[in-house]
C-alpha cells in the first residue's frame, strides 16, 4: 500500500513539475515548423490563417476573411472580408503580403521558422509583419530595424521569395 502511495505521490509530483516548466516555457522556444517550402506559411491551407491582408493596411486591425471572397495568389489560398479588398489585393498582391511569406519575424531573425499569430502585427515603412504572440512582439519591438535586417539575411539562406 505504502509502495502503491508512493509511487501516486511521484506520478503527481511528476505531472507538476511538467506543467510548470511548459507554463513557464519561453514563448520563442515553440516547436519548429517542419516545411520544404518555406515560403508561405498556412493554416489549414489558408494564407494568414484566413485574415485578410488588405484589412491590416485598411482598418489596422485583423480581420478574418470569407471564403466567398477568397483567391488564390502564388499557390497559396486568400481570404478577402469583402470584394472590395480583394480587388485591391488583386491590383497589387505584394503591397499587401505579410513579410517573410506569414512567418514570425522575430523567430526568423533568429533562424528559425515558426508560424505567427495573425492576431499579433505591426505595420512598419507600409509592410505588415506578423509576431508569433504578444510576449515575442514585445522583444521584437526594442529593435524592429535590426531583427528585421537579420530576418532578411535568414530568409534569403531558407531560400524564401
Amino acid at each position: 500500500m505504502s509502495c502503491k502511495r508512493g509511487l501516486s505521490r511521484l506520478f503527481l509530483v511528476l505531472v507538476a513539475v511538467g506543467l510548470a516548466a511548459a507554463v513557464s516555457r519561453d514563448p520563442t522556444d515553440a516547436t519548429e515548423l517542419n516545411t520544404t517550402d518555406p515560403s508561405f506559411s498556412t493554416h489549414q491551407g489558408l494564407a494568414i490563417g484566413g485574415y485578410d491582408p488588405v484589412a491590416y493596411f485598411t482598418d489596422y486591425a485583423a480581420v478574418h476573411g470569407d471564403e466567398a471572397h477568397s483567391v488564390e495568389f502564388d499557390g497559396v489560398r486568400f481570404l478577402f472580408a469583402n470584394a472590395d479588398n480583394r480587388a485591391q489585393f488583386l491590383q497589387d498582391p505584394k503591397r499587401y503580403l505579410p513579410q517573410f511569406g506569414g512567418y514570425s519575424t522575430f523567430a526568423l531573425s533568429k533562424g528559425k521558422l515558426y508560424g505567427a499569430d495573425p492576431m499579433v502585427f505591426d505595420i512598419i515603412d507600409g509592410r505588415l509583419y506578423l509576431s508569433r504572440n504578444e510576449r515575442v512582439q514585445e522583444l521584437w519591438h526594442r529593435n524592429p530595424t535590426g531583427y528585421i535586417r537579420q530576418a532578411e539575411e535568414n530568409w534569403v539562406k531558407l531560400g524564401g521569395r
